[in-house]
């Protein structure tokens, strides 16, 4: 059973690495695999996802969680951020954790929002 503040503390890394710009930090497992939007396949391998990662982070803006549920490895974060049109975005971030590091993450939020023009 993985400890519940070592996952806390990756999944807080993640964050951190969307926020400024760096996924050098974020705890990835070798053969982790990320679900986004964007891909209809999943990215796979360490480096993959870091470099994925590292694309994404500039397109948003403040990404914080509201709120995190943690079962053993797995985790649902629900979470918000601004995005380049300057839209705010809410979704949910789905995590597995094993030994510290990430082993899969999944992205869900409505993708709509950030191609829509900017509201006055």
């Amino acid at each position: 059973m993985e400890e519940r503040a070592q996952v806390e503390a990756a999944i807080l890394r993640f964050f951190e690495a969307l926020n400024i710009d760096d996924a050098s930090g974020v705890p990835l497992a070798e053969d982790v695999h990320y679900h986004g939007m964007f891909s209809p396949e999943p990215v796979r391998g360490e480096m993959d996802v870091r470099d994925h990662i590292q694309q994404i982070a500039p397109f948003m803006f403040n990404e914080k969680y509201s709120k995190m549920i943690v079962e053993g490895g797995s985790v649902a974060v629900t979470a918000e951020f601004d995005s380049v049109n300057g839209l705010h975005n809410e979704g949910a971030f789905f995590f597995e954790v094993e030994d510290g590091n990430i082993t899969m993450v999944k992205a869900v939020f409505d993708t709509r929002r950030m191609f829509e023009g900017k509201s006055s």
